[in-house]
């Protein structure tokens, strides 16, 4: 008997989450062209559902419309556009701009010679 060789074929691990409670704030997000984003397949929807090999992938917003988005993702060296739903990618948490770190550095010294100021 022959294997089979379908699209969601050794996707086991992929496609089967624990029971996690995720709850609806994860819907609730808005995004904006240009954001970046992660691919992570969410098993409980079916409908355009990306293909395994994006799963963790890091990806740009392209496109956003009523309930899609378009997603360019790097694979290898080429860039392929996925279309899905907001249920099955989440924002990338890691992003800041590197003057960022220096200003908040920055103030909080002058925050707490200020203090210390105060409190001789």
């Amino acid at each position: 008997m022959p294997g089979s060789h379908g699209t969601r074929r050794k996707s086991r691990s992929v496609m089967t989450k624990g029971n996690v409670i995720r709850g609806l704030s994860y819907l609730l997000i808005s995004y904006q062209v240009g954001d970046k984003v992660i691919v992570n397949i969410d098993p409980r929807e079916h409908t355009t559902t990306p293909h395994r090999r994006f799963q963790g992938r890091m990806g740009i917003v392209k496109e956003v419309g009523r309930r899609t988005l378009k997603i360019s993702v790097l694979l290898g060296k080429k860039e392929k556009i996925l279309q899905t739903k907001p249920n099955h990618i989440k924002p990338l948490l890691a992003e800041r701009k590197e003057g960022e770190d220096e200003e908040k550095e920055e103030e909080q010294e002058q925050e707490g010679k200020e203090k210390s100021d105060r409190d001789n």
